[in-house]
This record gives structure tokens, sequence and C-alpha cells, in this order.
């Protein structure tokens, strides 16, 4: 499995000293540090810049407001994805995926991303940030995914987007978000094995 790699993007500056792009990933990272660890209604400028080793003054040459630094640092969770996989088949395709959610869901970007989700609905500009950056990502890899188990004839057309091919990550999130249980790879590969396969034999049966 390819290593997450952060994004390290710059934004134009807004006057005074020249920025120094080389310190951008390392505050990227900071600030989801601090979501993870504090949750979004506790994040501030004075935390982020402590924990990226940098003065506000940096902070505040890149981001005007809080929602503005946090929306710019979900960029950051649309590159910690992994490269759609080609193994060969949808079984070997859809166990590397899951397996990196199930990574994904239980390291820090899980715990950053739960940190945003209460503030979804009140921020639009970090909603649509949210929505256009990792769900996109996420989205536009499982449907590659899909698409090559359509061309190789191991399922059928319009598969993508059927209840069956949302069964793969589903029960995995819901444990995540609402279960309050363990998220494992082993429970990965039973949603796999007991699940998603046999329904898509059955519907290319059908």
């Amino acid at each position: 499995m390819p290593p997450l790699t952060p994004a390290d993007g710059a934004r134009p500056s807004r006057g005074g000293r020249p920025r120094d792009p080389s310190r951008d990933g390392a505050i990227r990272q900071a600030i989801l540090r601090v979501l993870a660890e504090s949750g979004y209604a506790a994040l501030t400028m004075d935390a982020v810049a402590s924990a990226a080793g940098v003065g506000k003054a940096t902070i505040y040459r890149r981001w005007r407001t809080k929602s503005e630094l946090v929306a710019d640092a979900v960029a950051e969770l649309s590159e910690k994805s992994i490269e759609p996989p080609d193994t060969g088949s949808l079984e070997g395709d859809l166990r590397l995926l899951l397996h990196w959610l199930v990574d994904a869901v239980n390291g820090p970007l899980g715990a950053a991303t739960l940190s945003l989700l209460s503030a979804l609905p009140h921020e639009p500009e970090l909603r649509e940030a949210f929505h256009s950056g990792p769900m996109e990502v996420w989205s536009s890899t499982f449907r590659q995914v899909w698409e090559r188990a359509e061309a190789r004839g191991e399922v059928q057309p319009a598969a993508l987007g059927t209840a069956v091919a949302t069964t793969a990550s589903s029960p995995i999130l819901q444990r995540w978000l609402f279960g309050g249980e363990p998220v494992s790879t082993d429970f990965a590969d039973e949603v796999l094995t007991d699940v998603v396969l046999p329904l898509v034999s059955a519907r290319r049966a059908a």
C-alpha cells in the first residue's frame, strides 16, 4: 500500500514578510492533530501555532479565520488516499480498499474527521471543502474499482451506486460512527466475504 503523503500546496501571501512554503505541510498536519485532540470547537490559532512550532503571525499570514484555516486543512485529507488498487479481481481490490479504510478511521485522519462532523452543518465553506475534497477522493477511488470489475465481467453493468456496492464500506462506517465497537481488518474481511461477495454473486446470477 502506498504511503500516505501530506499536501504541501501554497496559498497566496497576504503581505508582510515572504511566506516559507516549506512550513505549509507541517502547519496543516498540526491543524489535523489539534482537531483530533481537541475538536473543532476548541481549536484556536494559538493552539495550531504551538503544535506547529511557529509564531501566531505565521498562521495569520496564511489564514484569516478559523473556518478558513480548517477548510484549507481539509485539503490535506484529500491527499491521504491510496491509488485505486488493481489486483485483477474485485475481491482483491475491495480488500485493499477496506483495509485502508480501517486504518484511516482508526488513525489521526479518522479522529480529525469525527471532530469536524458536528461543525459541517453550520460551516458552508468547510462543508463544501469536505465534500469536494476527501469525500470526492474516496468516491472516485471506489468508483474506479467497480468500473474495473465491470470491465472484467465480474459484476453486472451499472453496479456502482446500487445497494450491493454501498454494502462494502457502509458497515465499517456505521460501526465507526455509531456502533462504539472496534473497527478491525478482521471485521472488514468478514463484511467482504460474508456480505459483499455473496450479494455480487447473487446479483450476477439473477
